[in-house]
Parts: structure tokens; sequence; C-alpha cells
């Protein structure tokens, strides 16, 4: 259906329900604002203000629609350019920069307004946790049901082979160039290059397929039509492109026609199996980073780790620092500190927290030197940085100034690393080195002055993940800026709540699934939850995104992502204790999805669902069907009252259906459904947990 952009916004609510409208088109003036609110609804297809432009979606959407004997073959589109990421300003670590978050007590209930068509309709089951070495563990994964077609017909092996040769050396092309900086841009690859592809190609299909004497014919039909495709791709993407990346393209593609014909082992597979027979995409973009520190050069072992701790944990400490505001020069404080710092270590402390607690960062600051920071006590990080390294030297403690590069968040598109330049610190205690930030000691912008003890004597291993130098790194072996770039990005929070990231471990992903799940080990008294967005649009939470403890392993968070569309996805996990309010950001990831098929929504979940560390089994996803028999399955620990409202009915399950905090009660859909618990004898009312929508 094609709708003009001014009946839109309301028009498409009321239709997109009908089960026999497979996708709407807008045609508008306005691309921009329609696309903004369109988002929300799975079948539009796209915004256009150009004729040609809408005809071309219409004629490709008919075409998807139609059996596959009836469509024509058509070239395949080269894909997009790589992406970058986002950051955030230069120095600092704000807390108004952290996105601190009020966690909503109880959404506002929403409408069932992106239902799955009745002809699509989606049975969600979860099988046991295969553990938490792949991006999505078997644990918790939707598995999206299809009938096949009995009557289509298959094509020959070596029609399947080509296709999954074209589609997988795309896709790998793709992958294999994101986030990487600084390549040259060639107009076109030299033949040399051309041939060396075709000679790579040829001898890694030859020593894997179970070759006949007439296989020589479509082998280089075959052969021509992939060369062509990754040279276009080569082209497009301005990337060199790698034989080891060529050989496990063509490997990875015929394992994916492991039932045909061809004779090659199997190897494990750490994506989850999924029914309608299409190869889940769930991989890193790039590979684990090795991240070792120098026990040469500096000191991360459990008895300086302590030592460090309690210099930072002794109150006697921070108290006498709150008593020097007043110094009148650089002689005077560091003359305060020698009398109070006991040793190397505390008096490195008590300098770092007297700058914490009275420099103010000012972004607009241009005379850094040390001594004119001190007066005006404010400064930008390289005036943070020259005042400890000037009061250091007074100390009699040896310490360095470093000029690299930081980071809050990934790289938005078109922004450069060297946009981001920061300063730290470095001292030396015992003849190890040790790395200080100051500036985000200070809080950064944070114009409520918060000590953020973290940065100082910040472990390597832990520092890397933000603040990235060549040659000055303290690890063994350096990363370069490359590898920097694919880390995910972790706060103070993650260290300070003692949160540890299972997998995935690259901060950069890729998948074509509907569920994308991050696991994340978590002391018990820490709550998690994920924001998803695009760009500057933000994706409800309660619909795109689930975190909840592990059915199994209690110590562990899988943070649950639904994307509901193609795109390229910021990821950021907030946390707080069970006693906070506010939540702050601890890890910042990116996906990239692509060719995504069975989108589907989260149930909404409310704040009653997290206090009690509820669980949901099944069904995994909001929409339910009218005269559907849907299992509840559910974790509920404790609770004195369990009701489901179905539509206006209120059932109570019985002894055997809620046992042991374990909730599953079969119902046949009349309405929308309710899960409700009460742990208060005393209470007057019952808590809502959860609710599916019918449609």
């Amino acid at each position: 259906m094609i709708v003009s952009g001014g009946l839109g916004k309301d028009t498409i609510p009321a239709i997109h329900d009908a089960p026999q409208l497979k996708s709407i088109f807008i045609m508008c003036h306005k691309v921009a604002f329609h696309e903004q609110w369109a988002k929300g609804y799975l079948k539009v297809k796209g915004v256009f203000n150009k004729i040609d432009d809408l005809c071309q979606a219409v004629q490709q959407s008919v075409q998807l629609h139609e059996p596959s004997s009836a469509r024509t073959k058509t070239a395949i589109p080269k894909s997009p350019s790589a992406v970058h990421g986002s950051r955030t300003p230069e120095p600092s670590p704000s807390r108004r920069a952290h996105h601190d978050r009020v966690p909503a007590g109880d959404d506002q209930r929403l409408s069932a307004s992106h239902p799955q068509d009745k002809e699509d309709k989606e049975i969600v089951r979860r099988t046991g946790d295969g553990g938490h070495d792949s991006s999505v563990a078997s644990s918790g994964k939707p598995k999206i049901r299809k009938t096949p077609n009995p009557q289509r017909k298959l094509p020959s092996v070596f029609e399947q082979l080509e296709n999954t040769l074209i589609t997988t050396a795309e896709r790998k092309l793709r992958e294999s160039i994101i986030e990487k900086d600084d390549i040259a841009q060639p107009a076109s690859p030299n033949v040399q290059g051309i041939d060396r592809l075709q000679e790579t190609l040829i001898q890694t299909i030859e020593k894997h397929m179970a070759k006949k004497k007439d296989d020589s014919v479509e082998l280089n039909k075959m052969l021509t039509e992939l060369k062509q495709v990754i040279v276009d791709s080569v082209v497009e993407q301005q990337s060199s492109l790698l034989r080891d990346v060529i050989k496990q393209t063509v490997l990875d593609a015929f394992i994916e026609q492991q039932k045909s014909t061809l004779d090659i082992p199997s190897p494990s597979s750490t994506a989850t199996e999924i029914t309608h027979g299409r190869k889940p995409t769930i991989m890193m973009s790039n590979r684990e980073v090795k991240i070792v520190a120098d026990s040469k050069k500096t000191r991360i072992d459990a008895p300086f780790r302590q030592k460090r701790d309690a210099v930072v944990a002794n109150k006697q400490l921070r108290n006498v620092v709150q008593q020097w505001s007043s110094v009148k020069s650089m002689a005077d404080l560091t003359s305060e500190i020698k009398k109070n710092g006991a040793n190397d270590l505390e008096r490195a402390w008590l300098l770092f927290c007297w700058i914490a607690l009275n420099i103010q960062y000012q972004p607009y600051c241009n005379n850094n030197a040390a001594e004119t920071v001190f007066r005006t006590r404010q400064g930008v990080c390289r005036g943070f940085v020259s005042l400890y390294h000037e009061c250091c030297s007074l100390l009699g403690i040896e310490c360095a100034e470093i000029g690299g590069y930081s980071r809050q968040a990934f790289l938005k598109p078109g922004e450069e690393l060297k946009q981001s330049l920061h300063a730290w610190n470095s001292i030396v205690l015992d003849q190890y080195t040790y790395l200080i930030d100051p500036t985000w000691g200070a809080g950064g912008r944070d114009y409520d002055k918060k000590l953020e003890d973290f940065y100082f004597l910040t472990s390597p291993e832990e520092f890397i993940y933000t603040h990235y130098v060549n040659g000055y790194q303290l690890l063994d072996p350096e990363i370069t800026k490359e590898e920097f770039l694919t880390l995910p990005v972790m706060k103070s929070t993650y260290y300070r709540f003692g949160l540890t990231l299972l997998s995935p471990k690259q901060g950069l992903n890729v998948t074509n699934q509907n569920l994308f799940k991050i696991a994340i080990q978590a002391p018990a008294h820490i709550d998690l939850f994920a924001d998803v967005k695009v760009g500057d649009v933000d994706y409800p939470r309660s619909l795109h995104t689930l975190c909840q403890r592990d059915e199994t392993n209690k110590d562990v968070y899988n943070c649950f992502i639904a994307p509901p569309l193609d795109g390229l996805y910021e990821i950021i996990i907030f946390a707080k204790t069970k006693n906070e309010t506010m939540y702050v950001d601890a890890i910042n990831m990116r996906l990239r999805v692509s060719n995504i098929e069975d989108a589907f929504m989260f149930p909404i979940t409310y704040a009653t669902f997290t206090e009690h560390r509820c669980i949901l089994i099944e069904p995994f996803q909001r929409l339910v069907h009218e005269n559907e028999q849907v299992l509840i399955h559910m974790i509920i620990p404790n609770a004195n009252v369990i009701k489901i409202r179905n539509g206006d009915e209120y059932m109570v399950p019985h002894k055997d259906e809620y046992k042991n905090g374990i909730l599953k009660k079969q119902v046949r859909v009349q309405g929308d459904l309710q899960v409700c618990g009460r742990w208060d004898d005393k209470a007057d009312s019952i808590s809502i947990l959860c609710i599916f929508n019918m449609i």
C-alpha cells in the first residue's frame, strides 16, 4: 500500500495490523520528519519524495513476495560502505555524559501497534543454556518456526554453491573492513591483484570440492561471476583483500552447503540454530584483542592493588586534603602533602585528591601552565596534567605527561580519533610505572566535582579501553589504533561494580538475526538495563531490550537486544546497585544488523519485574494471537500471590502451576495478558510484572 505523508501518521496505525497488508510505502515532501515516526512500524518499507525511487522500492517488494520460481535473477547489490561510531568530547567522563537514568517505575502501557502477520504466526520457544562463549547462546533464543513449502523447486548443487559463495563473500568483505581507518582509495584493483584473487579462489574451492569430470564448466562459470562480485566489492570498500579472508570466505560457503554433495568437514559453530533454514551470522567483526599488562614495567598483582586500595580508602587522608582548599602556592601545597604522606604512594594520592577537589574543568581555558591552573583553579586536561607533573617534581616523584586520545563512546560517522585529543600522567613508584588521569579523576566536565578514584594508578589492562597512545600503554604486546577502536568502551562504573563482560568480548559485532545476547557477570546486588539507538534515534528499551538474570547461573546477567530494523546500533549497558535509584552507563558496544527477518518486540516489563529478580522464559515476544494456546513460563521468586489477567478474566495458578518460585501456566489467549504478583500480604493491591498484547 502507498500512503501520502499527510495522511500517514493517522492512517498507518489504523491499518498496520491488517494481516493481508504486507508492505507500506509513504510518499511525501518531508522525508526526515516521516522517517522519524515511521521507524516504529515494521511494515513501513520506506519514505520517498521521488516517484522513481518509490516505484523501484515497490517493484523490489513485489519480487520479494513472489514465489522463488517466479523471480528473475537480479544483480547482487554492492555492500554499503563501513560506518564509524560515536565519540564524546575530548577529556571527560562526566556524569552528565554518563547518561544517568532513573528507571521507570511503571512504564505507560503501550498498545499492540506492531503485530506480526497472522499468516506468519510465530511460536517462540527457548532451549537450554549452551554457555556464554557465543554472542547468542541457546538460552533464551526464540526460534521462529516457519512451515516449509514442499512444492518449492530446490536449486541444483552448483546453483546453491554459487549463491552461497557470492552471499558469503559479500558479507565477509563488508565485515572485514568495518572500522578500518587510513585506507588508501585505489580507483580499481590492479591486474596482478585480480589474478591472485582468482588463483586463491580456484585453489581453495578445488581443495574442498569433490570434483567430477563434468564439473569444470560449471566451476568456471561460478568463478567468473564470483570474481566479479568480489572485485566490485573491493573497489567500493576501498580495501585491500587478504588471501586468508578469501580462503575463510570460501570455507564458510562450503560449510553452509553441508547437506549437499560437497564433501567437507563440519566445524563447530558459535551461532544458535534457527528453524527456518537461514544461516545465522552472529559474529565479531574482529578477533578478540589480547590485553596483558607488561609485568616488567608495571604492577597489577593483588598485593600491590590491595596496598593501593587501602591508601585510597583511608578516610583520614581524604579529610586532611579538604583542609587545604585555601593554600596560596604549589610550594605550600606540596609542603602539606609531605607532612601528611608517609611515602610516595600516599603523597601521589593526596595530590590527586587535592586537584580533583579544587581544580575545575574549563573547556575554553587557553593558559594551561601549571602556575596559572593553580592560581585560577581551572584548566583543560593539559592544565590538569601540567599541574600534577609540576607538583610531583616538588615532591621528588618521577612523573611524565602523556599526550594521546580518549573516548567515552564509539566514533560517529565521519569522525576520526585524532579529534579526541587528551592528556594524562604516569608516575614511577619503586621503579614501576603507573597511569593517572587527574582530569577524569576530577569528574571532567562534571561541575558537581565528584572524585573518581578509579583513575588513580589505573591498571593498564583497564585504562586501554578508553585511553590510547602508541608507545606508552604499559601492555605486552601493545595494541594498534585499529584494535583500540574495536574494543568495547568500559566506564569506571564497570570496574567499580565488579562487572565482567563474558560474551561477546569485542565492541563491534555483526548479526543478521532477530535476537542478540550480551552476557555479563554481575554481583547479586547489581541491576542492569540496556538502551539501543541508531544515530540520534533512541528505541524504547521496554520493547527492544530485556535484561534479566540467567535462569541457571544467577551470577550472570543476560541483556537481550531485539533490533527492529537493519542498521548500525549503539548499545549502552547501564548499572546500579539494588539500593540506588540512578543508573549509570557502564559499557558501550556497537552492533551492525543486516538482512534481518522476523523482527519482534519483548513483553513490557515493569520495575517490580527487576526488583524481585523475575526471569522470563517464554513467551519471549510481546505479541500473542487471539485463541492461541500459550505457556507462560517465568521464574518469580517468593511471591505470596500470583495472578494472570487474560482479557477481562483473572486466573490464579494452581499449586502445581506455581511452586518453588517457578510459574508454568497454559493459557488460551482471550485478551491482553498481564502477569501480576504480590509479596506483602498486607498490601491492598497487586503489582504488574509484565504484559503481553493480543492481536
